[in-house]
């Protein structure tokens, strides 16, 4: 028999307690099972435990996906809000047309671009997917091409399922209502049906990705040029003109076909150089060379070198061509130097009489801001050289007539001169800058009955030609306050050479990152078109409609 266990001592008291310590406890039979190693068991707890291992008690909402659109006349790009750049950049091309088994394009003299002049097909009519004048427009062929671009985009770069998410569509200023219901149309019957699609401008997203609130936008494009005036993120003011890219490779086309026709004798004249060679020289080896007051500031290194330039048949060897005659298409097509303003229409103005135009149409305190932010944007204005070029003949056109909205006023100048000079009698020379103050505003430390004497002279003398601002006054007679009404003075006749730095350019990340972070910040947009009242009203109808 085992001895009874002896009391323990208090260590605290220091004296003895009947307490026994515990003995092993036995597990019952189930419990030894779940303890047994190399046999895991949920644990038999009666409480929950998802407090202390899961997430907060908070509801969190997942992240909605925003898709990005831009359309234009060349292209269609996709992709999510809040990234940098699009996922994909889907270029039309007659290509993109053809049905599955189709291999005409591997046979050998297969030609899939039409050549240029022909009368059935215009220049670079098949690598467009619209045009602005609908008027002979297929809408239904418009509607197939841009389907089968969203189906592509959405299966092959975004890979969407068919939970439906929001769009932001970023279409030109003023597309013509029949383009974008039809835009608008695709999106919607597409399989992931967004709710809404946000409509916005491509100058004002311009603007945006600039990081401005206002600025001029010239946007370069396929078809035509857009000057926007663009002021607290509203289009103010705009004008147009189709010196775009389409006529500048159509110039190259000819540039080309002169060469060749001047180097190959007998060569046969129906051969002409199709829309995809002179769009491909164009963006390889096209340029646009700077400003130059007369003809003997060539550069020298341009003049004499000279490229290689492949013919589109492989019978041809290439021919040499100097890297001066490849800048002179952009010249002429968007500036046109040796031309005189009254021989164009006003919706083929050069670029630089473009610009001048919206802003002489503008209040001079937006025009201030707009001449400072100059904001290139389109695929043509990637051209090397032609945003310096753009910048500096605008300022020569501003330097040389102002802010007249009269271009000449011919025979009746001299008489338009003589009467401005006798309504203003009292105009005098600007203070120049560097000149001593006059005696009348100049303190020196003279006897004061001579100094008041003399200042008394010269107000008199002064009183009828000097300006109210340029007069003396009594209660500002210090050297300081006598310099800061000086400055003021001279700062009312601001001289030309004081604002030559005035035209300055404005990098911009383009229409699509400056839609991709509009949708980012959740912004609402002013044309925002609901499923379910285009489903019942269209563009045009009731509550749903965009105008």
């Amino acid at each position: 028999m085992a001895a009874p266990p002896s009391p323990s001592t208090d260590y605290f008291s220091g004296r003895s307690s009947t307490r026994t310590r515990p003995g092993p406890t036995v597990l019952p039979p189930q419990s030894r099972l779940a303890a047994t190693p190399g046999s895991p068991r949920t644990p038999l707890l009666g409480r929950s435990i998802s407090s202390q291992f899961g997430s907060p008690g908070s509801f969190r909402t997942e992240q909605e996906d925003l898709i990005i659109y831009e359309l234009g006349a060349r292209h269609l790009s996709a992709g999510f809000a809040g990234e940098g750049r699009p996922r994909c950049i889907l270029r039309f091309c007659p290509g993109m047309g053809r049905r599955v088994g189709d291999y005409r394009g591997l046979q050998a003299g297969y030609k899939s671009d039409g050549q240029r002049g022909s009368k059935d097909k215009g220049w670079g009519e098949e690598y467009e997917l619209y045009r602005t004048d609908v008027r002979q427009l297929d809408l239904g062929l418009v509607e197939d091409k841009l389907e089968r671009a969203v189906r592509q985009i959405h299966a092959d770069y975004l890979q969407l399922d068919t939970k439906p998410r929001k769009a932001v569509l970023a279409v030109p200023s003023l597309l013509p209502t029949p383009l974008l219901e039809v835009a608008l149309k695709v999106l919607f019957d597409h399989y992931t049906q967004p709710p809404s699609i946000v409509i916005l401008t491509t100058p004002i997203l311009a603007c945006v990705s600039a990081g401005l609130r206002n600025g001029l936008v010239v946007d370069i494009g396929w078809e035509e040029t857009v000057v926007t005036a663009v002021g607290e993120y509203k289009e103010i003011y705009q004008r147009r003109s189709v010196r775009a890219g389409k006529v500048l490779g159509q110039e190259m086309a000819s540039v080309l076909e002169k060469l060749v026709g001047d180097g190959h004798d007998g060569r046969d004249d129906d051969m002409r150089i199709p829309f995809r060679h002179a769009e491909d020289i164009v963006e390889r080896m096209g340029w646009c060379r700077p400003r130059r007051a007369t003809t003997s500031d060539a550069d020298p290194a341009t003049t004499t070198s000279k490229k290689k330039i492949p013919l589109p048949t492989s019978s041809s060897s290439p021919i040499e061509i100097p890297a001066e005659t490849l800048s002179n298409p952009p010249e002429t097509i968007f500036f046109a130097p040796s031309t005189n303003l009254t021989d164009h229409d006003d919706n083929e103005l050069p670029l630089q009489n473009l610009a001048h135009a919206v802003l002489l149409h503008l209040p001079l305190d937006l025009r201030s801001l707009c001449l400072s932010r100059i904001i290139l944007t389109g695929g043509v204005s990637a051209l090397p050289g032609l945003k310096q070029r753009f910048l500096s003949e605008l300022h020569a056109l501003i330097r040389e007539r102002g802010w007249d909205p009269v271009a000449s006023y011919g025979s009746a100048r001299a008489a338009f001169m003589t009467k401005m000079e006798k309504r203003l009698p009292s105009r005098t020379k600007p203070p120049d800058a560097n000149s001593p103050p006059s005696t009348a505003l100049t303190h020196s430390p003279t006897n004061p009955t001579k100094r008041s004497s003399l200042t008394s002279t010269a107000d008199h003398n002064t009183a009828s030609s000097m300006p109210a601002h340029a007069r003396p006054h009594d209660d500002l007679m210090d050297p300081r306050s006598l310099q800061a009404e000086k400055n003021h003075a001279i700062g009312r006749y601001r001289t030309e050479a004081e604002t030559k730095n005035a035209v300055r350019g404005v990098e911009t990340l383009g229409a699509w990152a400056g839609a991709s972070l509009v949708a980012s910040l959740r912004i609402k947009g002013v044309h925002e078109v609901e499923r379910e009242e285009w489903v019942k009203y269209g563009l045009r109808g009731g509550g749903g409609g965009v105008y």
